[in-house]
């Protein structure tokens, strides 16, 4: 027993990295479709209420797909106007941090080791110059058709090939495992079900708190308030530390805008206190343990798949987890590893 033990778990170990080196060099081809896969979760409801209207298919995906591309490209709007308006004011940034934040900082050190304080002298705003360079290099690369295109246009081709499909892959699992059809659709409905209501949920909830993060900082009046609240939706859907990033940026921010620091302690108290209500009780409380997760294996998925795709892949984590435990539930063999997987030990019902 313990022989294959040795010999089982490094097999284990060794496929996983095989997997993974896999899918990163497939991240061309295959992380488009899975984000497509993904995206058709969130804009199914959509589809499905015009059909409920009788709303032909064709015209149904043609709505959907201008939806979609509406919202992508107000984004995209949004995300450009904003880079441009911050490529203004990072010399006013600038000289607030070598004329006030940096002697502040120096002053309030005087007692500090040596080491730290030539660190400090270190700090800096010298390369304002090179950072705009390159977010004028993002603003024109933002606005390049091209290099828009060439990736969102195939999501959204793989979007629609998957929406047209919808009811299509169950009549043919019934056609061709005709004595297994019942287990075999019961299982796509719990992956479509769960991750259809994850990601529906996580949408809806992350809207609204990049809505209330841009009321807080209009409210304060700190600069490029629409693109943090952006930013904050985006990023929150990221675990865990998605929501550090949504905090840290608008923070600093208003530390450079400002030349009182009772502005920014008041932004940061704020959005600090939003931001935990909403993402750590109102949250919790709405999506409840739909896809019971162990928290520790959200982390290591969350590190696993951002190593594979990135961005991309931290967002994509918890879903995909989730979909590969359904997955194990479901076969008796593997049952064992899917309840080990979860938050409560026990096997999911729905």
């Amino acid at each position: 027993m313990k022989s294959t033990r040795a010999v089982t778990i490094p097999l284990l170990v060794l496929s996983l990295i095989a997997s993974g080196a896999a899918l990163h060099a497939m991240q061309p081809v295959l992380l488009p479709f899975v984000v497509a896969l993904f995206l058709s979760n969130i804009f199914r409801p959509l589809l499905e209420w015009l059909m409920r209207r009788h709303v032909p298919m064709p015209i149904a995906l043609l709505i959907v797909f201008i939806v979609v591309g509406a919202v992508l490209f107000g984004i995209g709007l949004v995300t450009i106007s904003s880079v441009q308006s911050l490529i203004s004011v990072l010399p006013r940034y600038e000289m607030r941090w070598n004329n006030d934040i940096l002697p502040a900082l120096e002053q309030l050190l005087t007692n500090a080791p040596e080491a730290l304080q030539q660190q400090i002298r270190t700090l800096e705003w010298t390369n304002v110059v090179q950072v705009s360079a390159i977010l004028g290099i993002l603003y024109a690369g933002a606005g390049s058709f091209v290099s828009v295109l060439s990736g969102l246009g195939l999501i959204l081709l793989f979007m629609l090939f998957i929406l047209s499909g919808h009811g299509l892959f169950e009549r043919k699992i019934r056609a061709a495992y005709p004595n297994r059809a019942e287990e075999f659709t019961a299982v796509i409905h719990r992956i479509d079900a769960r991750t259809e209501r994850y990601f529906v949920t996580v949408t809806l909830m992350n809207l609204v708190s990049g809505i209330l993060s841009t009321i807080v900082l209009a409210a304060f009046g700190v600069d490029l308030a629409l693109l943090w609240g952006l930013i904050t939706f985006l990023v929150t859907f990221i675990p865990t530390i998605g929501s550090i990033f949504a905090l840290v940026l608008p923070i600093l921010v208003a530390f450079l805008q400002f030349s009182t620091i009772s502005t920014p302690l008041a932004v940061a108290i704020v959005l600090v206190a939003v931001q935990f209500i909403w993402g750590s009780v109102v949250t919790p409380r709405i999506m409840g343990s739909s896809l019971d997760l162990s928290p520790l294996l959200v982390l290591l998925a969350l590190i696993f798949w951002g190593w594979i795709w990135g961005p991309w892949g931290m967002v994509l984590s918890v879903p995909i987890t989730s979909m590969i435990k359904i997955a194990l539930e479901s076969v008796p063999a593997s049952r064992p590893i899917g309840i080990l997987m979860s938050a409560t030990g026990k096997e999911s019902t729905t």
